[in-house]
């Protein structure tokens, strides 16, 4: 069965069962991608014991977000990342440091938040479109400036708010947050965007589309 489908007005439409099944995979492998690092490997000799696996410091949350984009458009890859704050808010432990509606309180909440208009935008871009490879890697990068742009504001509005509750904070609080959790995690997640789009390409060759 073709995922794709022409309206009247010729432009191209997911199937719905297609959107709906890539939208619950792409829940599972975003759940299954938070709790697996990144690690890559640089040999140091011919023995076994010379290959040693290091961390790139990112986990691989982020081919759940984008794949989904890339392989069923736009709301699939919203649908995916809603279920998956849903899940993670309601007392489910699939959030990196567990779930539940105290996780509001985590300045990294944004960036979750971020998932679902960087997955849409993502999904927007890649499909309807001709299958190419540069199509899906400027999508998923498109997709992760979104996802960031949504951490920052977060942690602008935690660093100015929670002051008001008693909480203070250092103040070097919103710099220090903002090189945690963009800065130093950016280039590891661009270095994934290849391995996502290549991902992709593959899937959508094989199904013809």
């Amino acid at each position: 069965m073709n995922p794709l489908a022409k309206d009247d007005q010729e432009e191209l439409k997911i199937n719905p069962i297609y959107e709906f099944v890539w939208a619950l995979t792409g829940l599972m492998l975003t759940i299954f991608g938070t709790f697996v690092e990144v690690f890559f490997v640089i040999p140091q000799g011919t023995a076994l014991e010379d290959f040693n696996p290091t961390s790139l410091g990112v986990t691989y949350q982020l081919v759940g977000v984008f794949l989904t984009g890339c392989l069923a458009g736009k709301n699939a890859g919203a649908y995916a990342q809603i279920a998956y704050l849903v899940l993670g808010l309601f007392k489910l432990p699939v959030f990196y440091q567990g779930g539940t509606f105290e996780y509001l309180d985590q300045p990294s909440f944004g960036y979750i938040l971020g998932f679902i208009p960087g997955a849409w935008l993502c999904g927007y871009l890649a499909i309807p479109g001709k299958r190419k490879l540069e199509i899906f890697v400027y999508a998923i990068f498109f997709g992760l400036l979104v996802v960031h742009l949504c951490g920052i504001l977060y942690l602008v509005g935690y660093t100015f708010i929670t002051p008001i509750f008693g909480n203070d904070l250092d103040p070097n609080y919103l710099t220090d947050a903002i090189n945690l959790y963009t800065i130093t995690p950016f280039l590891p997640q661009i270095l994934l965007i290849p391995l996502i789009a290549i991902i992709a390409f593959i899937i959508r060759v094989i199904l013809f589309y």
